[in-house]
């Protein structure tokens, strides 16, 4: 996919016209819809006993939901009345994840990782259970430095006369995020059994990419709304009990964008 977006910007490049417009822009955007991601990486499984080491298997939390998306920043476009043009943007970006049950899955025999097993009061475990845990609440915290690539159609006249729609250019663009941030309310410690402060405070550092793809109408020539869907991949150094090598997500988002040029 990385490779298609990066020819189809290539080729942008090759078909930029000579009569270019420079548009300064403030960005508006947010996820509608559901979003569910899945999250993967090492995990401890004591699938042997109790007595004996736990090993480390690849494990994978399905269909974690998330909130929204929501983000704000600066758009830059360089772009032709009609034809192949440019887009810059330096975005802000929160992602939330509500309070839920996380099950942890065994990547190589689909079963879940098994746990020990406390009960209130005593530090020691009385067996193992299926690693179905409470996961509190949770957000990352980016900043997402976007290039992409937009072709401007002819602009539409006489859509809805003597009103802000009475002429619209529709678009279409594709992209792709350097993503970088933090991930909140990380902590873990797994020599304290069930630990009050779990997934409570700290952070751990993210860093990865989304690529979109999207359609929009620009209106009254500075408003501008688009509809995008994008992939996103983040690496986690440590989130929570994904300790050991961190954890990776992989999430699809859909979102209304909102752009105001000058």
């Amino acid at each position: 996919m990385l490779k298609i977006l990066l020819a189809s910007l290539l080729f942008i490049a090759s078909q930029v016209q000579a009569e270019m417009t420079l548009k300064h822009g403030f960005y508006l955007s947010s996820s509608v819809g559901s979003l569910k991601a899945d999250i993967s990486g090492k995990h401890q499984d004591f699938s042997g006993g109790l007595t004996e080491n736990p090993t480390n298997k690849n494990a994978t939390v399905h269909d974690g939901k998330i909130s929204n998306a929501r983000s704000f920043g600066y758009n830059l476009r360089y772009v032709p009345k009609v034809g192949f043009g440019y887009e810059v943007g330096l975005y802000f970006t929160k992602i939330k994840m509500p309070t839920q049950d996380a099950a942890l899955m065994n990547d190589d025999n689909g079963g879940y990782i098994q746990i020990p097993k406390f009960e209130e009061g005593n530090p020691y475990p009385v067996g193992l259970k299926d690693a179905v845990v409470d996961s509190p609440s949770s957000y990352m915290s980016t900043t997402d430095l976007y290039l992409g690539g937009l072709y401007n159609f002819k602009v539409i006249d006489k859509v809805m006369p003597d009103t802000i729609f009475d002429k619209i250019m529709p678009y279409v663009g594709l992209g792709y995020a350097k993503v970088k941030g933090d991930w909140y309310k990380s902590h873990y410690d797994k020599s304290i059994p069930n630990d009050p402060a779990y997934g409570t405070k700290g952070k751990t550092s993210i860093d990865g990419h989304y690529l979109s793809a999207k359609a929009g109408i620009n209106f009254n020539e500075n408003y501008n709304v688009e509809i995008e869907h994008a992939k996103h991949k983040f690496h986690a150094d440590a989130f929570r009990s994904f300790n050991i090598n961190g954890s990776d997500a992989e999430f699809s988002r859909t979102s209304i964008n909102f752009i105001y040029t000058f």
